[in-house]
């Protein structure tokens, strides 16, 4: 059998030069972003002990993208998307080698760590809208959804490696040396950048007053698709209900489980094991047809999964449940990426992906402040299960529009076959 068969869409997407040389440059900087983000929490929960701390450093690290991702979103329309991407990367190393510096030198305080966790957060939801607009621009349509998968792979093999990369240096050197060891990872990443030829049209100038009027623009659209608003609503329902759970995972693994770094690394890295399942197959499968279908059974699952988990008191089960949780959570963002980048057109993308991330990223954040202050009323295990209860709600709702979701996916399949 032919190797591209074997490897169905991803042989495809890994063939276009750009998006190959982008590919190649994000996985040290992915795992980079994983080995700092459980460190983060780790050190947030080490540092104070409180959920509502926890949670509040997560949506420090996310929300921020709620305010910055739309007005980047406009500007992803406007500018070039490639320079923005790199100018964010830089930021970003700056960040990391601040948080190194701080920590190491043993000055940092619950405080200090909050305050770089929303640079970070203000950093990214500026990065969101331009990377997945430069996404939409330097593959086609018809590589979408493997380009993503592909993406998504990479993404969760960092986050099964880089929770473990991250124990094993916090146990061995301090929660320092993970930050500098994240500062160094974006350097490939920055060279890969500056070897991208990426081809986008131009925007006429604008006035910069049309900026909020731009981003309503946007904002109706989605409201106003039928389609794209649905997909929209069942992410805003699991990132906000499902997605926060897995900011909670240190208080939870300290407080029902009673582990530590190592526990966290393990339950992080069965959610990233399943997610690395569900990104390679949905890559390998690299077709729209029948995305809508797989969405719906997803959210069901996302619901059921959730449920389990906190089902249980036994970790090596919670394990086994968290890597079943890992690949139905992120399946379901990969279908909505994929769906909304191959229906929406590109003078109006950026400002369209921004508010996917916003509900991708955004919303978990406040979902983990929200279901963080609750868990230090009632416990980890309630707000958890009636997150999964809400999510269980949106897929009876996404039932009864099952047929139009379907009608329209096909419709969109059939121009890019």
């Amino acid at each position: 059998m032919a190797t591209s068969s074997i490897l169905g869409g991803i042989s495809k997407a890994m063939a276009n030069r750009n998006y190959r040389i982008y590919t190649i440059g994000a996985i040290p900087s992915l795992m980079g972003t994983w080995v700092q983000r459980m460190a983060m929490g780790w050190f947030a929960w080490e540092l104070t002990g409180s959920g509502a701390w926890l949670g509040l450093i997560a949506f420090a690290d996310l929300a921020p993208s709620v305010l910055s991702a739309p007005i980047a979103g406009a500007f992803a329309d406007r500018v070039n998307r490639l320079r923005i991407v790199k100018l964010v990367q830089c930021l970003s190393l700056c960040q990391a080698l601040m948080l190194a510096t701080l920590t190491l030198s043993g000055v940092m305080t619950i405080e200090l760590l909050f305050g770089l966790a929303l640079v970070q957060g203000v950093v990214q939801g500026i990065h969101q809208p331009f990377r997945h607009a430069l996404l939409g621009t330097i593959v086609t349509r018809e590589e979408m959804t493997a380009a993503i998968g592909i993406n998504s792979t990479i993404w969760n093999s960092s986050r099964l490696i880089g929770p473990a990369v991250s124990a094993v240096v916090i146990l061995n050197l301090g929660v320092g040396a993970t930050f500098l060891i994240n500062a160094f990872s974006y350097v490939p990443m920055l060279i890969g950048l500056y070897m991208i030829n990426a081809e986008q049209r131009p925007a006429a100038p604008k006035s910069l007053t049309r900026v909020p009027a731009e981003i309503m623009e946007g904002i109706r659209f989605v409201t106003g698709h039928q389609f794209i608003g649905t997909i929209m609503f069942m992410l805003l329902v699991f990132s906000f209900f499902g997605r926060a759970t897995q900011e909670l995972l240190p208080g939870f693994t300290g407080t029902v489980f009673n582990v530590g770094a190592d526990g966290l690394a393990m339950l992080t890295g069965a959610a990233g094991l399943g997610s690395l399942f569900s990104g390679i197959w949905l890559s390998r499968r690299g077709t729209l047809a029948g995305l809508s279908d797989i969405l719906i059974v997803m959210v069901l699952l996302i619901a059921a999964s959730q449920l389990a988990f906190v089902a249980t008191d036994i970790f090596w089960v919670s394990l086994t449940v968290f890597i079943a949780w890992g690949f139905v959570l992120n399946g379901a963002g990969i279908v909505c990426q994929s769906l909304v980048q191959a229906t929406v057109p590109d003078t109006i993308r950026g400002r369209v992906v921004s508010l996917y991330g916003m509900l991708w990223l955004g919303t978990p954040a406040l979902g983990a402040f929200v279901m963080g202050v609750a868990a230090d009323h009632f416990g980890f295990r309630v707000p958890i299960a009636g997150g999964a209860l809400v999510v269980l709600v949106t897929f009876a709702w996404a039932l009864t529009r099952r047929n139009r979701l379907k009608v329209s996916i096909n419709a969109v399949a059939k121009e890019t076959s």
